[in-house]
C-alpha cells in the first residue's frame, strides 16, 4: 500500500512542495532548505508553508545564492 503523495502551494510566492521536494518556477527541483535559503527568510510572511524548521532541516552555504564577483569598472 502506497500513500498519496502529499502537493502543497505556497500562497505566498507559488512555489509547489510535492513529498518534500520544490519544483522552482524555473531550473531543477531543490529541497525545502534552498527555498527557504532564497526565499522565505526573505518574505517572512505568516502564511508561508516552509516555516518549520524541523521539515526545513540544515540550511546550507549552497543552499543560497553566491555572491557575484567584483566588476571592475576600469577606475
Amino acid at each position: 500500500m502506497t500513500n498519496p503523495s502529499q502537493e502543497q502551494t505556497c500562497p505566498v510566492c507559488g512555489v509547489t512542495i510535492i513529498d518534500d521536494v520544490v519544483q522552482f518556477s524555473n531550473g531543477s527541483k531543490g529541497t525545502r532548505a534552498r527555498l527557504y535559503a532564497r526565499v522565505c527568510q526573505y518574505a517572512q510572511k505568516p502564511e508561508c508553508i516552509n516555516q518549520d524548521k524541523a521539515l526545513i532541516g540544515e540550511v546550507l552555504q549552497e543552499d543560497g545564492f553566491m555572491e557575484a564577483p567584483p566588476i571592475n569598472f576600469g577606475q
